[in-house]
């Protein structure tokens, strides 16, 4: 696998099958809405009108449009958790391309909307013992 293929520099290809309008319009009403949830733009749901949008996967440019890089160090047993899920996804979602970068920022947000298991792992690694 090449850097490339892992974060999807050029390998998202959604946008492609979709007209541009639709992207467009979709983009837009992200950058116009800065108010909106994030919860909203990942269900495709725009907050402010109700209307549907096209879903995020649809509606970007490539993989890396519309996020803000956050780097993130992990242990070497968390690297190879992350490889396999991205593994079962992919056989999970078989007719969709799976995006490294989707499935990471897809971890992430579970970890916000479940925030007791955050600290759980965290105590597991020490905190609150001082």
């Amino acid at each position: 696998m090449t850097k490339d293929d892992r974060y999807g520099a050029t390998d998202d290809d959604y946008g492609d099958d979709y007209s541009t309008d639709a992207t467009t319009t979709s983009t837009a009403t992200k950058s116009t809405n800065a108010e909106s949830s994030a919860t909203d733009q990942q269900s495709g749901t725009d907050s402010g009108t109700g209307e549907q949008t096209l879903p995020f996967i649809f509606a970007r440019r490539t993989v890396k449009a519309d996020r803000e890089a956050v780097p993130v160090y992990v242990q070497g047993e968390t690297a190879g958790e992350i490889s396999e899920l991205e593994r079962e996804l992919s056989q999970t979602f078989d007719g969709d391309k799976v995006m490294a970068l989707d499935v990471r920022e897809a971890l992430i947000r579970a970890g916000l909307e479940n925030t007791d298991d955050v600290q759980r792992v965290m105590e597991e690694w020490g905190y609150g013992r001082r």
